[in-house]
């Protein structure tokens, strides 16, 4: 169980990870209900009224210090406005699931590998994780080249796993230890 009750912002050269505030039910929803942002994910919010539904939830959370989902939004440094989102999952002892999100015209500008890389350093820094782990939908190939890129290996494959309500599919399964992460080129 986590004891923290709130995860510090961090900045990349072009964001900053900052847990989810109310504000961002709208810029997410931009992103959040486009059938190329949903096309990859398991939870996929429809509407406005779902988005700012989720961002209640993920706040009104905050400051729980049995809580074990931080759900963070990537805003960029020039805009001010969230165009991404990650999450971290406290499971077993010291294991996080990791996950990640960008809005679909920002993608293949470095952004996602931004997100990917801080998510890390949150685990491992500040949660103290020993292992971190990410599942990536099939066909999803930026998400698994992303995930390799961070340092991220590859696992294995399961063909039927749930990847959404009533929805079985291919999922891939990347991981990294501590000893991994500490060990990455800087």
């Amino acid at each position: 169980m986590s004891t923290i009750t709130r995860l510090p912002a961090v900045e990349t050269p072009s964001l900053v990870l900052r847990e989810i505030e109310l504000r961002d039910s709208l810029t997410f929803s931009s992103f959040m209900t486009q059938e190329a942002y949903q096309r990859h994910i398991a939870v996929r919010l429809a509407s406005e009224q779902e988005v700012r539904a989720f961002v209640t939830r993920a706040v009104a959370r905050q400051g729980d210090e049995r809580r074990t989902v931080f759900h963070l939004a990537a805003e960029e440094k020039l805009s001010g406005e969230a165009i991404g989102d990650g999450f971290l999952i406290l499971q077993r002892p010291r294991t996080i699931e990791i996950g990640w999100g960008l809005h679909p015209a920002m993608w293949r500008m470095g952004l996602g590998t931004e997100i990917g890389e801080a998510l890390l350093g949150l685990a491992f820094e500040r949660l103290k994780a020993e292992n971190v782990w990410c599942k990536v939908m099939g066909g999803n190939e930026a998400s698994a080249r992303l995930a390799r890129r961070i340092g991220l290996r590859h696992l294995k494959s399961h063909p039927d796993y749930p990847t959404a309500p009533g929805h079985h599919g291919l999922v891939e399964f990347y991981a990294m230890s501590d000893s991994d992460y500490f060990d990455l080129s800087y």
